[in-house]
């Protein structure tokens, strides 16, 4: 008897500490772990999908200042498309030396996407660098990073459109307004946060106990892999509670966007060069698991990240900013009636 609680117990501690991470490593991850220095350890040349498509790859840190942060280590890319000499750049990365000479040589840079309320780290080097350039944001940026409200510009309130020529975006429903990209030319998704390529069995870097850690996050946050590809499926921790209306509104989205001629898919992390292949049947599977109905973790997941992150706007603002009316799409400032 004394066993069975025991294990009982046990369980219960390994559920609770699974739920508790599951919902707080991102909010906490990008609130206390990540630093403004952020190091580029390496980088390499562009990497070329096809006439029309490159990849900027680079291999970063979470920063310099932090014990923590030096030891977190990702790959950071930007979609690159070029159309008669323009380009137009999406999830803007470091912009090194070299990679500055290799933007220069295809042409004339005219616009910079941002693809999401939290791949901006190195915007203002894009900014200083080509400041004859559009640059957008989507609508949470605006509210979440005043400053830049003089040098961008909203990302359009449709949902889905085109920015640069050749390209499309969706916008999915969740609160850090993320835009995949489609670039019909290449048969290529592009794809910052929401989507996530399986790593090798063998990582290649890092401490051993920060990639154990790693492990642990992928292990209780994504679905199960469809080919190559995960989803991120801990987002459904971060809607509304009784979000039913989301939850339609992002396989809605999804089923518009898995039913265009794709045949490779990037995302802005994971370690892999460039892009992967991908076929119809690994994007039916993957749709499957977008469709999923949230299950019991995500709603207890819900229960923990209204209480710590939402219930403490202030401590973790980057986050709870975003579900203010100001940051939402379609938000109008009120008219200030002069005074007769």
């Amino acid at each position: 008897m004394f066993e069975a609680i025991i294990i009982i117990a046990a369980v219960a501690t390994i559920v609770t500490i699974a739920i508790i991470v599951r919902a707080m490593w991102d909010p906490f991850y990008c609130c206390f772990m990540t630093t403004a220095d952020i190091g580029v350890l390496s980088s390499s040349s562009l990497i070329k999908i096809s006439s029309s498509v490159y990849i900027s790859e680079h291999f970063i840190n979470s920063g310099n200042s932090g014990k923590w942060a030096r030891s977190i280590t990702k790959f950071s890319r930007m979609l690159v498309v070029v159309h008669n000499g323009k380009l137009c750049l999406y999830n803007p990365c470091p912009l090194t030396e070299e990679l500055r000479k290799e933007l220069n040589e295809l042409g004339t840079i005219q616009q910079v996407v941002v693809t999401n309320c939290f791949h901006y780290a190195f915007l203002t080097q894009y900014i200083d660098a080509y400041p004859e350039a559009t640059f957008l944001v989507p609508q949470g940026m605006m509210w979440k990073r005043p400053e830049l409200q003089q040098h961008c510009t909203a990302i359009p309130a449709a949902t889905e459109g085109s920015l640069f020529a050749g390209t499309r975006y969706f916008r999915l429903p969740d609160f850090y307004q993320e835009h995949a990209i489609f670039v019909e030319e290449a048969g290529l998704l592009y794809c910052s946060d929401t989507l996530y390529i399986r790593e090798p069995e063998t990582r290649p870097h890092g401490r051993f106990e920060i990639r154990l850690m790693q492990e642990f996050i992928r292990l209780i946050s994504f679905s199960q892999p469809c080919g190559a590809i995960h989803y991120f499926d801990y987002v459904r921790q971060f809607r509304y509670p009784g979000s039913n209306d989301l939850h339609k509104k992002n396989v809605e989205c999804w089923r518009k966007i898995f039913a265009l001629p794709i045949t490779r898919v990037t995302t802005g992390h994971g370690v892999f060069c460039g892009c992967v292949s991908v076929t119809k049947t690994e994007l039916q599977n993957l749709l499957r698991c977008i469709e999923r109905k949230d299950g019991w973790m995500d709603r207890a997941g819900r229960m923990v990240f209204r209480l710590c992150v939402r219930g403490s706007s202030i401590r973790y603002r980057d986050w709870t900013c975003l579900y203010d009316k100001e940051a939402q799409f379609g938000y109008h400032p009120p008219v200030k009636e002069e005074k007769g």
